[in-house]
């Protein structure tokens, strides 16, 4: 049996699990027989409006069951859809629709919610399943988003995968509370609802401080997060928790130290899973039984429940693509066959990620004996400073274990002597005092000398990413000045 294409994963959940719940709000649910006859009806509305095979359509639009239904649509139709963050501006549309050049834009809600008004009935478009699906731009922290070419067979295999991937049994409430233009929620949330006859709960977006409750009102039993999510849940009062059937968290990335992710799993009474992935790879890591004990650890890769392939990676020198030895930093680098073919109108930088059918990440990490990979930052983050490889993590993982410190982040900044120096960000708890010199002496406890910050600021909040990731870019140009102070305090 070969791989599956995405409509081939939505005609069989219809056809397996009938009148079983897809996909719910707050206020709707729909079966799984309903749900291919709303995407049906969508495929329809978008052929009506001029959309073809081939061709692509762009989407802003929010967590709804009618994004869920054009986004599916657009691919049983074989058209390639692009969804995208309903919050960018109109310069930012802009440049995604002269990159994307889309036959159709979809931007607001009632235009999303008329295509299934046709009730029409259509075939699904016959599609390779190696053929890209969907189009999924990055967040573009550090150069314009690149539209990443997502494979069928990258999708099916991915929501097949999943569930077995962190631990879940039996029957269960997919939360999606993550943006569904992000890859998470369309590989590992959506496609395994449909893989395994599962509940897809939908909420329009997070909210920390009525987490614990939604999640009791919408019975939902596991969901997916960034770690920012988690420290945003840590910093609520007691009271916002609430028992509900929970029990399950994957986070990407988990906590980076094991105390720090027992205290939250006793206080959330859940578990977290730990795990690594991206949208030019949904195979990445996942926590092994080894690595729930290593800060920063992000396990072993993970496999396809149906084994019809395996999912490697190694870890080289980037500059000579030579492999290291376990222990020894590198990147990251993986291969299978259900990696992206590559970047939308972008050969060159195709070219450049994809080498001899490994996708090269730019994170940096390595490998120990146990075989478990332990991530130590971006390649492009990584801080140069006398001579040394600097990871951000390690910097911030000591500046996090001292009781005043929410959040940290370390960069570098250019340095008067050469190279850079090392400046950390960071987010202090309101009750608890501390100063920036207690803070570099309580680092300088377990970082050898060049990896100790020259300056510690204070802020607070950190800039994120829209997939909340820390901004290190936007630090680094915030506190360029800071280089020539840094030095002279050495």
């Amino acid at each position: 049996m070969g791989y599956a294409t995405v409509p081939d994963l939505l005609a069989g959940a219809a056809e397996r699990f009938g009148a079983a719940p897809a996909l719910l709000t707050a206020e709707t649910s729909k079966s799984f027989t309903q749900l291919r006859a709303a995407v049906e009806g969508a495929a329809a509305g978008l052929r009506t409006r001029g959309a073809r095979p081939g061709d692509r359509i762009l989407m802003a639009a929010g967590n709804s069951p009618a994004t869920v239904y054009a986004w599916l649509g657009a691919i049983w139709l074989g058209a390639l859809p692009a969804l995208v963050n309903p919050a960018l501006t109109q310069p930012e549309l802009d440049y995604l629709a002269a990159d994307l050049e889309p036959a159709l834009t979809l931007r607001e809600e009632a235009e999303i919610t008329a295509l299934t008004e046709k009730g029409e009935r259509i075939e699904p478009h016959t599609a390779d399943p190696s053929a890209p699906a969907a189009i999924v731009y990055t967040s573009g922290t550090t150069s314009r988003p690149k539209g990443v070419l997502v494979r069928h067979a990258a999708y099916t295999e991915t929501g097949l995968s999943f569930p077995g991937w962190i631990g879940l049994a039996g029957p269960q409430r997919l939360w999606a509370c993550l943006p569904l233009f992000h890859i998470n929620a369309q590989a590992y949330s959506l496609m395994s609802a449909l893989a395994h006859g599962h509940a897809l709960v939908l909420s329009p977006r997070f909210h920390a401080s009525s987490f614990w409750h939604e999640a009791a009102d919408l019975e939902v039993t596991a969901v997916n997060v960034v770690g920012a999510m988690l420290t945003m849940l840590e910093r609520q009062p007691p009271e916002s928790w609430a028992p509900s059937r929970l029990s399950t968290i994957y986070a990407a990335p988990a906590p980076r130290t094991p105390p720090e992710r027992t205290a939250l799993e006793a206080r959330f009474q859940v578990r977290i899973v730990g795990g690594y992935g991206m949208s030019e790879n949904t195979f990445g890591c996942v926590e092994s039984p080894t690595a729930r004990a290593k800060p920063g650890c992000i396990g072993r890769p993970r496999q396809p429940a149906s084994r019809r392939f395996r999912n490697q990676v190694r870890v080289v020198d980037p500059d000579s693509g030579a492999e290291v030895g376990p222990g020894v930093a590198g990147e990251l680098r993986f291969r299978n066959p259900l990696l992206t073919p590559g970047y939308w109108r972008a050969p060159e930088l195709t070219a450049q990620v994809l080498t001899d059918g490994w996708l090269r990440t730019g994170d940096a990490g390595y490998v120990d004996a146990d075989g478990d990979l332990t991530l130590a930052g971006r390649y492009k983050e990584m801080i140069r400073r006398r001579g040394e490889n600097i990871a951000p993590a390690e910097v911030e993982d000591a500046l996090l274990g001292h009781p005043a410190v929410v959040s940290a982040a370390a960069f570098g900044v250019p340095s008067e002597l050469g190279e850079e120096e090392v400046v950390a960000a960071v987010v202090r708890r309101a009750d608890t005092p501390v100063s920036e010199a207690e803070l570099r002496e309580f680092a300088a406890r377990s970082l050898a000398p060049y990896k100790v910050p020259s300056r510690v600021v204070f802020r607070e909040s950190l800039p994120m990413t829209p997939t909340q990731r820390v901004a290190r870019d936007e630090l680094r140009r915030e506190y360029s000045g800071l280089a020539g102070e840094g030095t002279r305090q050495l």
